[in-house]
């Protein structure tokens, strides 16, 4: 008797712990779109204004070394491979998707790496927009030292490097495990 109430208590805090565990995945990839909708909206309505307060190549100094610049970059990162719209579009939408699988298991498990997707994935669909929609990437971010970007680049960047972080934490699963059965 006491063997069967203790196999039914293990079955039941294993059941518990996967509906936890399915639970915090769910509500991760919730956080991951509502973060990449977010980081979208934010760059597409900043870039609206700076495309209709700004003609290309006006600005407005705010310090000796920062500016708010319009300019067009019809590449991708730092005006690389120029005119290509369509080929960066398409392989915009490959990484895109590519992104998602790889990271479909970590985002699951390391809340980190499922803000960061959400960053990364929210402004890869901001400048997708802008090629597909202006012709190129609205860029307004003009430090004198460095090539003029945006919100959207910015998004990129940190969400990569929280992705990076997020897989050196590991997925975090041995440990959610563990706390549920001690």
């Amino acid at each position: 008797m006491t063997r069967t109430r203790g196999a039914l208590h293990a079955r039941d805090v294993d059941m518990a712990t996967e509906r936890r565990l399915r639970r915090e995945s769910r509500d991760r990839w919730v956080r991951l779109i509502v973060v990449a909708a977010i980081a979208l909206v934010l760059d597409q309505i900043i870039k609206a204004i700076i495309r209709h307060q700004l003609a290309v190549g006006e600005g407005w100094s705010i310090t000796a070394h920062v500016a708010i610049t319009r300019v067009t970059n019809h590449g991708i990162a730092f005006g690389m491979f120029p005119g290509q719209q369509a080929i960066i579009g398409v392989i915009t939408v490959l990484a895109l998707c590519g992104i998602a699988i790889a990271l479909s298991r970590l985002v699951r498990r390391n809340a980190i790496a499922g803000i960061g997707a959400g960053l990364l994935v929210g402004g890869s669909l901001g400048n997708l927009i802008d090629r597909l929609v202006h012709g190129g990437v609205t860029d307004y971010i003009d430090f004198s030292f460095w090539p003029t970007f945006n919100i959207a680049d910015c998004c990129i960047t940190i969400g990569a490097a929280m992705i990076v972080l997020g897989l050196l934490q590991g997925d975090g699963q041995e440990d959610l495990a563990e706390g549920a059965t001690s």
